[in-house]
């Protein structure tokens, strides 16, 4: 448990980063919420209080941004979600507009996947069986969504028994076609079977050892490792896919490895962590080396 909290109590020596300004200007962020990497490493962030999609080289150097408020083709309402979908192309979860945005790898607009009405969309994952699953935390379902980005499949609803959520967000899939699902409102992760059966869950409300308060996102490592943000707790929690407690590391504050209600959480192919930041207004990376 002890790897993650050294490097955070370290991480400038270590090789961690952060990228932090507020405003609006390209490179510049206002509560930032999901991240992605597309195939060639790039980093893709949903900057929310400015309606935007912006895009990182590896070298995490400011590259391109699209979006700005609105429901048209180039507009978007609240940003929190996105992934890359095998194609290259860009999913985010435009929450205010109650869609799924599709755009090329430049930013060009290729169209939505239209969701029930009433929808508020905040995870998105991509199931290499060619599924795409996103939540719907106002009304406490993920939806299972077919490479077309037609509905095929409604699950959950509102609850606390298994495979019911309150508030869902964040999702992954891992090498075995197994469904994360960060179920806020519960305190608690669900991990569903690639057939979408109850498998397991761990949590509990608290800011003990593997508890939460209000998480946010979630991401697999390439060790089949899961790091879950623990938003209220300002923290990160790594565990294995059955729910055991790995490590853990961050606590309240702004400087670096320190967190502000942290939302979006991805891991690069080297097993290092993206966090972002969102109350900071900021990107942190924490170098697993």
């Amino acid at each position: 448990m002890k790897r993650y909290l050294f490097l955070l109590l370290s991480a400038a020596a270590l090789g961690g980063w952060l990228r932090a300004d507020f405003g609006d200007k390209p490179g510049d962020f206002i509560f930032p919420v999901g991240i992605a990497f597309d195939g060639s490493n790039n980093i893709l962030i949903t900057d929310l209080g400015n309606d935007r999609v912006q895009k990182l080289n590896p070298r995490q150097e400011y590259t391109a941004g699209w979006g700005r408020f609105g429901a048209d083709s180039a507009g978007l309402s609240d940003p929190c979600g996105i992934a890359v979908g095998p194609d290259g192309n860009v999913y985010v979860a435009d929450r205010g507009n109650g869609r799924i945005a599709v755009f090329g790898p430049d930013g060009k607009w290729l169209g939505q996947f239209s969701l029930p009405d009433s929808a508020a969309p905040y995870g998105i994952a991509y199931h290499h069986g060619g599924w795409w699953f996103v939540s719907d935390s106002e009304r406490d379902c993920v939806y299972k969504l077919d490479p077309e980005g037609s509905l095929r499949l409604v699950i959950g609803g509102s609850g606390s028994e298994p495979v019911r959520f309150r508030r869902p967000r964040g999702l992954a899939v891992d090498g075995e076609g197994r469904l994360f699902v960060v179920d806020s409102g519960n305190d608690r992760v669900q991990v569903l079977s690639p057939g979408l059966e109850f498998v397991t869950s761990w949590g509990g409300y608290g800011d003990g050892d593997g508890e939460f308060d209000g998480p946010s996102d979630i991401a697999v490592g390439p060790a089949g490792t899961v790091f879950v943000t623990d938003t209220g707790n300002d923290r990160f929690q790594e565990f294995d896919h059955t729910g055991a407690l790995r490590s853990m590391g961050g606590r309240s504050g702004t400087g670096e490895a320190e967190f502000l209600a942290p939302r979006g959480i991805a891991v690069d192919p080297d097993g290092s962590l993206y966090i972002v930041d969102y109350e900071n207004h900021r990107l942190q990376y924490l170098s697993a080396q």
